[in-house]
């Protein structure tokens, strides 16, 4: 049965500041594998965190190991770009996200 997890991901080693993540090196491959994973529907929802810079992402999963293996074929996780911090099971309380922020898709609502 899948299960709801937040997971948080950060900049690693091989990012490179001030670049923006499209100019960072292997951006197409990431936004490839990434894009896959959310057209699936294993990737429910991820949003940029300004500040940090890190990227919230929940999903659904059997389990903490498929996540944490899925995200290890990322080639920006492969590559240093990025790195999984946390991974944890939630129990969502509310689904009414919407959109927010710079670069926020409108709402279809």
């Amino acid at each position: 049965m899948k299960r709801t997890f937040a997971a948080l991901v950060e900049r690693s080693s091989s990012w490179e500041p001030g670049k923006p993540p499209q100019e960072q090196s292997g951006f197409d491959q990431h936004a490839k594998y990434m894009g896959s994973l959310e057209a699936e529907g294993f990737i429910v929802f991820a949003g940029l965190m300004p500040k940090s810079g890190d990227v919230l992402f929940i999903f659904e999963a059997e389990s903490e190991n498929e996540i944490r293996q899925r995200l290890s074929q990322d080639p920006w996780q492969k590559d240093g770009h990025v790195r999984l911090v946390r991974v944890e099971e939630i129990a969502i309380r509310t689904a009414a996200l919407q959109p927010t922020g710079p670069g926020a898709a409108p709402s279809s609502r």
